[in-house]
């Protein structure tokens, strides 16, 4: 990172003149890859230096509402986004649909854990309406959220960028008590 210099930070700042709207810019990266090989990427997470801006990505979870902060992912650049959200939002939306109320789900190469978080959302959701409709008399036919979200993923950034998602999330539907982060 410090063989990059001086010229790097000449390339930041000309990056962020050319910026008029400062709207095109979240943050800027550096991936410094002096490895043999062919390969772009180094998976050493010490490869990756921030540059300028904040180091996390944030984005709705599919099925949130932004205005009742239901909850947020998180990306860095360490770990895989889609390239497509609203349309992987769609596969999100079938997928926690489809999980019964109640269950005990775990998601397997979860990456960030949108699918799992996005179910965990929904059920919490339907929980809640449930309750509020016992409260008022209409008898809800709806009980509980999940039993238990596990995701898994080798990246252990990914399981970074989850912490922060299930703590952006109401305590009522994870159970966890929201912490704060650097």
């Amino acid at each position: 990172f410090k063989e990059c210099q001086p010229h790097l930070s000449y390339l930041v700042k000309e990056l962020k003149r050319n910026d008029k709207n400062h709207d095109l810019w979240h943050s800027i990266w550096v991936h410094c890859n002096d490895s043999r090989g062919n390969a772009i990427f180094a998976r050493d997470a010490g490869r990756w230096h921030p540059v300028d801006g904040p180091p996390y990505l944030r984005e709705g979870i599919p099925g949130s509402d932004p205005e009742r902060r239901e909850g947020l992912l998180y990306f860095s650049p360490h770990v895989f986004r889609q390239g497509n959200l609203e349309g992987f939002g769609e596969i999100a939306r079938e997928v926690r649909e489809a999980i019964p109320s109640g269950s005990r789900v775990c998601e397997l190469y979860a990456g960030v854990g949108l699918l799992g978080l996005s179910a965990l959302l929904h059920h919490g959701k339907q929980a809640d309406a449930a309750a509020a409709a016992e409260e008022d008399g209409d008898g809800g036919s709806i009980r509980g959220g999940l039993r238990w979200l596990r995701c898994s993923d080798e990246n252990p950034e990914n399981a970074r960028c989850f912490d922060r998602a299930v703590n952006s999330m109401p305590k009522h539907i994870t159970g966890r008590t929201p912490r704060k982060f650097q």
